[in-house]
């Protein structure tokens, strides 16, 4: 299997759903939030550069399940993983809106010394 193949067959349908969803979704997600360890959290154009990436990352997840969603057993499961995927994309502007805004962010405030109880 070639690297186009391996992005192609899940956007064309040809991929089963449990392999799009564990493969490129759970797998995909995790090594893409891993690469955010090696990014300097202070530099802005990085962090918004880091954002636009996983919005397109979860964009082509999100087709790609929509597309394999009936190469499954179920049609009722089918049809239920199709109307999941058209809400997350209606949802995915709403939500990199938010995070590029500065809304979805969870700063911990800092700890002062002299506020510390003894």
């Amino acid at each position: 299997m070639t690297v186009g193949s391996f992005l192609k067959e899940p956007l064309q349908g040809k991929t089963s759903l449990s392999r799009v969803f564990w493969l490129y979704g759970v797998l995909g997600s995790v090594l893409y939030s891993a690469l955010e360890l090696f990014l300097n959290p202070s530099n802005e154009a990085v962090m918004r550069a880091y954002v636009f990436g996983g919005l397109i990352f979860s964009l082509y997840v999100t087709v790609a399940t929509y597309q394999c969603a009936m190469n499954c057993g179920s049609a009722f499961l089918g049809r239920w993983v199709r109307v999941s995927a058209l809400i997350s994309l209606l949802l995915l502007p709403v939500i990199a809106y938010l995070t590029l805004a500065g809304v979805l962010t969870f700063d911990l405030p800092a700890l002062d010394s002299e506020r510390m109880p003894e």
